[in-house]
This record gives structure tokens, C-alpha cells and sequence, in this order.
């Protein structure tokens, strides 16, 4: 943005409650004490959020990235592609959303992944002495994190990855320096990869609620949970077979939240967002991560964590150390909405400005 350009007269978010009306400057797309010769936006007592983060998409295409923006989305975390190679060219890319992605997931022998979604047979781990293989090939393709696919155990479908196997590919990722990310649907699997020590458990179950003890452990070794409400609430809609499980309820992930509030496990906003037809169910990119907000707090979350789960929970978790609060020095990533977020989270929907690193996409 030539010049840079002064937010005037806004109250700014970053964690908690909003503050009394400043000037934010930007400057060479980063947030400054002042920026000379820049342009002005008035805004009127408007608040200042941090771009928004999804802690889990999966994006394949600019315009996916473009709708990202518009929403004030400015990172997304990507969990899976099934083309890297179209997916890591659009890392970087100015004034779209930042993107940061775990490329080919790792999976079973004859996993979904592989089997019915298009990834590359080199995410077949086929057991614990193949788990270095994996990461090693996954850090050749220049990933920024890890995916491990567990699957449940269903009749007649293939067996899924198993709890020494996981814990390989964990352990390998953790000594490469390397964050792991696992889909996780049922408290098995919750349990499985919590022992495997990932980092980010995603999805939640949806046959049973986590059990306290289960979130006691998850908060004990640090792990963060990213429900991906809007996908689970779509399966329960729209389960992915010709008979839906007689325990599946949207419940369960609900009451997942909430248990996971009061053992004070790190909650992250994640969608699941995918135009993919082979995937369970499509979730839209940008405008999904709003509903996710709504979801959330209507799980437990007070409006100020819902924020804090898009913002900068997922820079913590993640690394992202330039972004997630508006502090100076830190990326222009801005979502500039009417009304007051903090008590009635929709008002993310009335956005009047968004900038990715210091551009002006909306």
C-alpha cells in the first residue's frame, strides 16, 4: 500500500476486552508507530480485529484463497493436498490469504486418502519403520506441518494406521522439528493421538462426547483441539454412506467444546473448508469460518474466545509469531468490522475493511 494508511478512532481487540478508540498505522505492510505520508480511514469508532485465522482448510485454487480475503480470513492452514505441487505455488502470494500447508497426508494402506481422494501413494505409511520415510518425503516437499488421517475402525473397510504407527510419525516429525496435526473423529482416535503426543487434534467425535479424563489429558500435555464445527454439524446433516449410525449427533461435538473449555484445552476456529467432490461433505471457504465463531460460542466459548480461537491461539499454536494480535512490528493483517464482536459474534459478518500484510483486499 503506497504510503501506508492510519485506521483512525478504532477500539482494537487483541485477547480480551476492546479498548478505547486509537489510530493504528501502517506501514510497508507491517503495523507502525506511524506511517508517513499515508492515506487516512476514518473508522468511526469501528473495531480492529487481527486477520483471521482457519486452522483448517484444504485449498487447491487463487479464487479459494480470494474468498478467503473477502471474509477477512488473511491465514489458512492447510490439512491435506492432493496436488502439492498446485498447492505449495500458491503459498506467498500477495494479497491473498497466507497460506500454510501440510501437503500429501500420511495414511493406511488403502486409506480414503489414497484410495478414494486423489493424495499420492506416498502418504501410505505401511508401519512404524516406514514412518521416517514419510516425514523425510514430506519435508523434501518443503511442508510447514504434518497430517496423519486415523481413520475409524468400520466393517469391511480397510484397517486404519495403528497407535505404533502413529506414534512413529509423530516422533519422527518432532525430531525433524515439525508439528503434527491428526484427524481425530471418535474418542479412540482421541486417545490414540493424544498418546502419540501431536500437537493438534482435529474434528471431534461424533458417536460420543470426550470424556473429562480424555480433556484433562489433552490440556495436561498441551495439545490444541480444533472441532471443525460447521464440517461435524454437516455429517450429522449429511452422513457420507446410505445409513447413518444410529449414535452420530451434533451433540457430541458441542458437548466436546465445552468439556474441553473446562479443562482449559486450547481451542482452535477450523472449518474443514473444501470445494473437493470426493470429500464427505463441501464446506465454504472464508464465509465458513464465521459460522464456525457462531458455533462456538454457542458451544460455551464467550464471543472474546471465539475470537482469540481465530486469531491468536492459531498464531501460537502454529508458530505464526508475526500475526494474531495487532501489535507493532507485527503483519497488517486487519478485519476492520460494525458492532462489537467481543459481545455478539456475528458482527464479524459486518466487515468494512480487510488488509493482508498492509493491502487493502476489501
Amino acid at each position: 500500500m503506497d504510503g501506508g494508511v492510519v485506521l483512525t478512532d478504532v477500539r482494537v481487540f487483541d485477547g480480551g476486552t476492546l479498548g478505547e478508540p486509537v489510530d493504528v498505522a501502517v506501514a510497508d505492510g507491517r503495523i507502525a508507530a506511524s506511517a508517513d505520508g499515508a492515506r487516512t480511514v476514518d473508522g468511526r469508532g469501528a473495531v480492529l480485529l487481527p486477520g483471521l485465522i482457519d486452522a483448517h482448510v484444504h485449498v487447491g485454487t487463487v479464487r479459494e484463497l480470494q474468498a478467503y480475503g473477502r471474509w477477512g480470513v488473511t491465514s489458512v492452514l492447510d490439512m491435506g493436498a492432493p496436488d502439492w505441487a498446485a498447492t505449495s505455488r500458491l503459498r506467498g502470494r500477495d494479497g491473498l490469504a497466507d497460506l500454510r500447508s501440510a501437503g500429501t497426508v500420511a495414511c493406511a494402506p488403502r486409506g480414503a486418502a489414497v484410495a478414494r481422494m486423489g493424495y499420492p501413494a506416498s502418504g501410505v505409511v505401511r508401519g512404524p519403520s516406514d514412518a521416517r520415510r514419510f516425514v523425510a518425503d514430506r519435508i523434501a516437499d518443503g511442508v510447514d506441518h504434518i497430517k496423519i488421517v486415523l481413520e475409524e475402525r468400520l466393517p469391511f473397510r480397510p484397517r486404519p494406521l495403528d497407535e505404533a504407527t502413529t506414534s512413529a510419525v509423530v516422533t519422527a516429525a518432532h525430531e525433524a522439528g515439525v508439528l503434527v496435526c491428526v484427524h481425530a473423529t471418535s474418542t479412540r482416535s482421541f486417545r490414540i493421538a493424544t498418546r502419540a503426543g501431536a500437537d493438534v487434534l482435529t474434528h471431534a467425535p461424533l458417536a460420543a462426547p470426550l470424556e473429562e479424563a480424555d480433556a484433562g489429558r489433552i490440556a495436561d500435555r498441551g495439545l490444541a483441539v480444533a472441532p471443525t464445527l460447521v464440517m461435524m454439524k454437516k455429517l450429522v446433516e449429511r452422513f457420507p454412506a446410505p445409513v447413518t449410525p444410529r449414535r452420530i449427533s451434533y451433540a457430541h461435538p458441542a458437548d466436546t467444546v465445552r468439556t474441553l473449555r473446562r479443562a482449559g484445552v486450547t481451542v482452535l476456529a477450523g472449518t474443514d473448508a473444501n470445494s473437493d467432490p470426493a470429500a464427505p461433505n463441501t464446506v465454504e471457504h472464508g464465509a465458513a469460518l464465521h459460522d464456525e465463531l457462531q458455533l462456538l460460542v454457542e458451544a460455551g466459548l464467550t464471543p472474546a474466545e471465539a475470537l482469540t480461537a481465530a486469531t491468536s491461539a492459531p498464531a501460537r499454536v502454529f508458530g505464526l509469531s508475526d500475526r494474531g494480535r495487532i501489535r507493532q512490528g507485527y503483519r497488517a493483517d486487519l478485519l476492520l468490522v460494525d458492532g462489537d464482536p467481543t459481545v455478539d459474534i456475528a458482527a464479524t459478518r459486518n466487515i468494512r475493511g480487510v488488509w493482508i500484510a498492509g493491502q487493502e483486499v476489501r
